[in-house]
């Protein structure tokens, strides 16, 4: 019999499991558009806003609406929430901005959409790889 700290556990790892994987099409368009508006030299500071409102909405219409239809535990849907919109949608976003305020030639905003682009998929199959494994772990 668990306990209820093991159940909490198990919860969150099952969480974590369906938050690895992500709706690849929202958070590829969403983390490129993000990267993009503050992934260059000169951005204004305000465009961090803009960026991190693109990724919620991205995140809402991807993966907020499955989550909106789960019925499970409070902390496996927690868990998943997080997992997902860190993994697939802040990350690459954050990783395209830095590359692209590293750009010096002007088309920072450009280097940053296409490192989030390809970086989402790559995220993404990961996801697909190690999800279902932790699932069967801990299902």
């Amino acid at each position: 019999m668990l306990t209820q700290a093991g159940t909490l556990l198990t919860a969150l790892g099952l969480g974590a499991a369906a938050g690895m994987q992500f709706n690849v099409i929202a958070a590829a368009v969403s983390a490129a558009l993000a990267a993009g508006v503050s992934g260059y030299k000169r951005a204004p500071r305000a465009h961090l806003w803009w960026s991190a409102g693109i990724l919620l909405a991205g995140w809402g219409i991807g993966d907020g609406i499955r989550l909106a239809g789960e019925s499970g535990s409070g902390a496996r849907t927690i868990a998943w929430a997080v997992l997902s919109l860190a993994v697939g949608y802040v990350l690459p976003a954050v990783t395209g901005a830095y590359v692209g305020r590293l750009v010096h030639k002007g088309t920072g905003y450009l280097s940053a959409g296409v490192v989030a682009l390809t970086l989402v998929p790559a995220l993404a199959q990961v996801g697909d790889t190690l999800g279902p494994a932790l699932a069967r772990l801990l299902g």
